[in-house]
C-alpha cells in the first residue's frame, strides 16, 4: 500500500496577537508548530489534517475570549456547538467546510500581514504517478489563489498544441 503526503510550510510566521484563541487551538491542531519569538511557525510533515475534536467546555472557553472578533472558524465552531448533541462532551469540527486557508484568510484581515503563502510538497512512499506534484496558494485580505503543478503542466502542454486550455 502506497503512502501519500502533502508536506506543507506557512510563510511568513504568524504574530501570535493576530490569532483569537480558538484559531491559536486549531491550527495547532492541523499544522505542527514552532515558536519563533512572538510568532509561530506552522508546518506539516505529512499533511495538514481538516478534522479535529475538542472539549466542548475548552470549545466555549476559546469562543469567549475573542467573541468581538470577526472569524470563520468561530462562525463554524458555533454553528456545531448549536446542533450538537446535549450530552456530548466533545465537538467534531470539520475543517474542510471553511478550509485553513480561510482561517489565514481571516488573519491577514486582521493584522498587519499583507499575505501568507503555503507551498506544499506532494510526495509518495511508491513511485506512482498520481503520488508527485506540489502547490502554492497565496492568501491576501482579498483573495485565494492557488497553483498546481499538474495545473501549471496541463496548461503548458495545451499552449505548445495550440489549445487555450482550460477557462
Amino acid at each position: 500500500m502506497a503512502d501519500y503526503f502533502s508536506q506543507t510550510v506557512i510563510r511568513p510566521d504568524i504574530p501570535r496577537a493576530a490569532m483569537t484563541a480558538l484559531e491559536r487551538k486549531i491550527l495547532g491542531e492541523i499544522f505542527e508548530e514552532e515558536a519563533v519569538g512572538d510568532d509561530v511557525y506552522f508546518c506539516a510533515s505529512h499533511g495538514p489534517g481538516d478534522l479535529v475534536f475538542l472539549d466542548i467546555a475548552e470549545a466555549r472557553a476559546l469562543l469567549a475570549e475573542d467573541e468581538a472578533i470577526e472569524s470563520s472558524l468561530a462562525d463554524l465552531a458555533r454553528d456545531v456547538l448549536a446542533r450538537v448533541d446535549a450530552d456530548a462532551d466533545e465537538l467534531e469540527l470539520d475543517l474542510s467546510v471553511i478550509s485553513f486557508e480561510s482561517i489565514f484568510q481571516d488573519i491577514v484581515k486582521r493584522s498587519s500581514l499583507d499575505y501568507v503563502e503555503v507551498e506544499a510538497a506532494w510526495t509518495c512512499s511508491k513511485m506512482r504517478p498520481d503520488g508527485f506534484g506540489g502547490a502554492a496558494t497565496l492568501i491576501t485580505a482579498d483573495d485565494i489563489q492557488s497553483v498546481s503543478t499538474a495545473g501549471w503542466l496541463e496548461e503548458a502542454v495545451a499552449r505548445l498544441s495550440g489549445d487555450s486550455g482550460p477557462g
